[in-house]
């Protein structure tokens, strides 16, 4: 493989969102059309890729987000499924970490090792490590690459990066002797290609990392609801615009909920929900979490026919959002402290 803060008020930030949606556009959107599946409907169109930053390596507009995987009742046959039809729809961004699952259920890293080892040479594997140390780092890549039947990872991050009870420290987990550390001795090495920093929570923390000038990618909560308290779109991301790194969204339809949707975007936000997220400028990926054929396949279908938003749509929506954003469910959904 080849591999942009400004303080407004909250009437302006609305407004102004809806401009940038619905100026930005979806670079990518495509017109739907192509073969249709089994049960007549339409089958989804391939994936088209986008640049991952700095990095220059080409990656999937949408990634497979690998923690559903870490569910009792799927096993290695059921992750072999959705991965292949995944490299079938054009999707080759995989995201999975170490703590995705447990014992009991089994941990994702274990089920999609055997599928992994088959297909390594065709997706960009990403994990992360959950060690504030170098020696924990390590123990983490190593079991990971165990787990995962590979020699080399193409990014790992920083899981959680604002995460105070995991990092306390950074100038330990920032330093030569903590997490960036291993990381960057891991790349020495040919571990791992690319560093990259993930989080939910504590946007203004993200800087930190980014000082180091060692950082390739960020990951973080991107969503039409979160846009209105943590906002990382503006509070961190553009900055990093400006640095040229690699911009993923995660919890694009607000994280896994335990409703008859499983996810926290009411369900009629659905189509929304990713429009906006793949809207946002310099973003290279959106990752979804998916767990079975039917769950990839619906989004993947979204994210072939999305068209751009228009000024009105992206001003409702951000609206809607707001309003959302007031309701006690989603309140410091991903914890504190938001800003």
């Amino acid at each position: 493989m080849n591999e942009e803060h400004r303080i407004c008020s909250r009437r302006e930030f609305v407004r102004n969102t809806g401009a940038l949606i619905a100026g930005a556009g979806l670079s990518t959107a495509l017109s739907f059309s192509g073969p249709t599946l089994a049960s007549g409907s339409p089958a989804p169109a391939r994936i088209p890729l986008g640049t991952l930053g700095r990095t220059g390596v080409q990656i999937s507009r949408m990634g497979i987000g690998c923690a559903p995987f870490g569910r009792k009742h799927l096993g290695v046959e059921d992750v072999r499924t959705v991965l292949y039809r995944a490299l079938e729809l054009g999707i080759n961004y995989v995201d999975v970490a170490p703590n995705y699952g447990n014992q009991e259920s089994g941990f994702s890293e274990e089920k999609m090792g055997p599928t992994i080892k088959e297909i390594r040479d065709r997706v960009f594997l990403v994990t992360k490590t959950e060690e504030a140390t170098y020696q924990g780092t390590w123990r983490l890549l190593r079991q990971s690459m165990k787990r995962l039947h590979t020699d080399h990872f193409d990014m790992v991050h920083l899981h959680n990066f604002g995460h105070e009870e995991r990092f306390p420290d950074l100038s330990v987990v920032l330093s030569k002797k903590g997490a960036l550390g291993a990381l960057l001795e891991a790349r020495k090495q040919g571990v791992i290609r690319f560093i990259g920093a993930s989080g939910h929570l504590y946007p203004s923390r993200f800087h930190a990392a980014l000082e180091t000038g060692e950082i390739d990618v960020l990951m973080n909560a991107v969503n039409f609801v979160t846009q209105h308290t943590y906002d990382f779109e503006h509070k961190v991301w553009s900055r990093a615009r400006n640095e040229n790194l690699g911009l993923v969204a995660m919890k694009v339809l607000g994280g896994r909920a335990r409703n008859r949707n499983g996810f926290r975007v009411p369900k009629k936000f659905y189509q929304q929900a990713i429009g906006y997220a793949l809207s946002v400028p310099g973003l290279s990926c959106a990752v979804i979490g998916v767990e079975n054929k039917e769950q990839l396949e619906r989004a993947a279908t979204t994210v072939a026919q999305l068209q751009p938003l228009s000024y009105e749509e992206g001003y409702e929506l951000s609206k809607a959002g707001l309003k959302l954003a007031g309701t006690s469910p989603w309140k410091a959904v991903y914890g504190d402290p938001v800003t």
